[in-house]
Parts: C-alpha cells; sequence; structure tokens
C-alpha cells in the first residue's frame, strides 16, 4: 500500500509539533517500491496468503574501504516450520560468516532459491547524510518531534509505562546530539534501518492478514547503541513508533504488531543460522562492482550468477544522493555477470 504523506499524522522536519516524521529517502524508496513492473514483493505474499506470522533477518556491510558498496539485506521467511529445526538445518548446510569462507557451498543457494524466502537489499551511499544542510539539527528536530508525540500520548492515553520510558530516551537522545562530540554515523544508520524495518512490516500487514512480524538483526553497533543507558536497543522504539504511525492512518484499531530477537551480548546468537542468509546476500553485494560488473572476489560470483539474477528472490535497491537528499531506485540484477 502506497503511503498517503499528506494523509498520515506524520510531520516534517524542522517543525516544532508533535509527530512521528518520515524520513525523504523513505518517500523515494515507497514511490519505486510501487512502480509497475516491481511487484516481486506482492507476487512473494500473495503466493503466501495463509501465512499470519512472519519473519525479517538482517544484516549488514558497512564501512568496509576494501568493498566498494555499503549494503543492508532484509530476508523475508514466512513462518511455517519449528523455528528451532528449521534453523538447525539451515546451520547444517550454510556457513559462519560468509567474508571468512573461501568458497560458497552451491547447496546453500539451492536452498535459498528453492525455498520461501525473500530478500530485500538496499545498497547505500559511504557518504550518506540525511540531511544536506545540517543533518545534526535535523535529527534534534526529528527527536523533539517524537518527545512531543510522546507527551501527547501520554496526556491523552495515560502515563502508560512505555511512554513514560521513550519520552525519558529521546530526551537523552536529544541531550546526547547536543553534545559537540556525538556520533552521527550510528544515529543516521539506526533511523535509516529502523524505517527501512517499519515500511516492510507494514507492507507485510497491508498485504496479509497478518498477527505479528518478528524482526531479528545481526549484533551490530546500531543495535548495542547507548545499550548500558536502556532497557532495549533505541531501534526497537523507533520502529515501534513509525509502524505505529503508518499503521494508525489505516485503521484505528490495527492489531498487527512488531516483536523483537534479542541477540546475546556475547558468543553464538540464538538465531544466527537464519541471519547467514542475509549476510551471504549483503556480503555478495558489497563485494560487487556495478560500474565494472563484476564481483572483486570470485568466491561470491556463483551468488551473484545463480541467486541475485533470481528476480523472484531478490530485490535489490539503490539509495543516491541527488541535490544533496537520499533518493531510491531498483537495480536490475537479471543482467548481473558476476
Amino acid at each position: 500500500m502506497r503511503l498517503n504523506i499528506s494523509k498520515a499524522n506524520i510531520a516534517h522536519h524542522g517543525q516544532d509539533v508533535a509527530g512521528v516524521p518520515i524520513h525523504y529517502f523513505l518517500s523515494s524508496f515507497d514511490d519505486e517500491f510501487h512502480k509497475p513492473g516491481n511487484e516481486g514483493f506482492k507476487r512473494f505474499l500473495n503466493k503466501n496468503k495463509h501465512i499470519t506470522k512472519w519473519m525479517i533477518f538482517s544484516d549488514y556491510a558497512f564501512y568496509d574501504q576494501e568493498k566498494p558498496n555499503d549494503v543492508v539485506t532484509f530476508s523475508i521467511i514466512p513462518y511455517q516450520y519449528d523455528f528451532y529445526d528449521f534453523g538447525d538445518f539451515i546451520g547444517s548446510i550454510s556457513f559462519k560468516d560468509a567474508k571468512k569462507l573461501k568458497a560458497i557451498k552451491k547447496n546453500f543457494i539451492n536452498f535459498i532459491n528453492s525455498n520461501e524466502i525473500l530478500s530485500l537489499s538496499i545498497i547505500l551511499p559511504p557518504k550518506r547524510r540525511l540531511d544536506p544542510i545540517n543533518e545534526r539539527e535535523m535529527l534534534k528536530s526529528r527527536f523533539k518531534m517524537v518527545i512531543n508525540m510522546a507527551k501527547h500520548w501520554i496526556k491523552n492515553e495515560g502515563e502508560k509505562e512505555y511512554y513514560k520510558e521513550i519520552l525519558k530516551k529521546y530526551k537523552e537522545m536529544l541531550a546526547e546530539l547536543n553534545k559537540a562530540g556525538a556520533n552521527l554515523k550510528y544515529v543516521r544508520d539506526m533511523d535509516i534501518v529502523a524505517s527501512f524495518v517499519s515500511y516492510i512490516s507494514f507492507q507485510i500487514c497491508q498485504e496479509n492478514r497478518t498477527e505479528l512480524v518478528g524482526w531479528f538483526s545481526d549484533r551490530d553497533a546500531i543495535l548495542d547503541y547507548k545499550i548500558n543507558q536502556f532497557k532495549k536497543p533505541l531501534i526497537f522504539d523507533l520502529i515501534d513508533n513509525l509502524f505505529h504511525v503508518l499503521m494508525f492512518n489505516i485503521d484505528e484499531n490495527y492489531k498487527e504488531r512488531i516483536v523483537y530477537g534479542v541477540p546475546e551480548k556475547n558468543g553464538p546468537v540464538w538465531y544466527d543460522n537464519y541471519n547467514r542468509i542475509p549476510d551471504l546476500i549483503a556480503a555478495a553485494l558489497s563485494d560487487f562492482d556495478f560500474n565494472k560488473s563484476k564481483c572483486t572476489n570470485e568466491k561470491f560470483k556463483p551468488v551473484m550468477e545463480r541467486l541475485m539474477t533470481n528476480s523472484d528472490k531478490n530485490i535489490v535497491y539503490r539509495l543516491d544522493v541527488n541535490d544533496g537528499e537520499l533518493t531510491a531506485s531498483i537495480i536490475d540484477t537479471f543482467l548481473v555477470k558476476g
């Protein structure tokens, strides 16, 4: 379903109002997502109309100066088998870290191609910014608006513990952004990933009769950001708030919800086997030189030629900087040679 931004209770950056602002790049992505000919996502969900519970697994390939691309991949899987049994099977045919492999197992590629798995990948510009003029002030405006929104929720729905908790978090984030040495990189990437998780979850809920969507992220700095100060990762709140606004705009009595997998602080992650799917795809896309149409590492050639050319299993988007703004386009991976 298209985002109806004029109708939604979504404020614009720079306003001193209550709201959960949507980034321009997500509006651009929504335009590209719904262009004629880009129906792979809808076909996948229609094929699985009977599924009411969905899982999204995420992995990232960011800030490797030896690779041509920064990539985030979201692998969407219907919940139709025992979680642990299916995960154990994935573990038995896959690997621990695609970046450290000498060769990619063909049977793992075959498994992804033959199962109900759809991966959405977004290639991000390495020098990305959320605002072309003053990113720090834009982020401060964003958190001020959500603080006002939390106050509005408390006023109208009562001082629920959740609202008080997010109000406290967002005030701490605003204070952090006011510091001269604030690390905008993690806040920026957290905001980008949260926007996409909310958007993908919203689209799943609009296409199918859905009870819940589970998001399971690879252990990453965007999940651990300020984790010692908060009871749970801040990104969960960013996702929940935008998802709520998008869903509420369609149905004020919506029942669908997002749940989260929380990785252990150390050692193996309990859902790590599933994350090997987006790990492989993000690593392969990160390695691929689209200007030369070739892999910089030959081990990823089978992934690009046999998996990424399957448009029923993979959809790849790119965010580029145009006139200072992040805008979206889709990449035709069917023509990839590897």
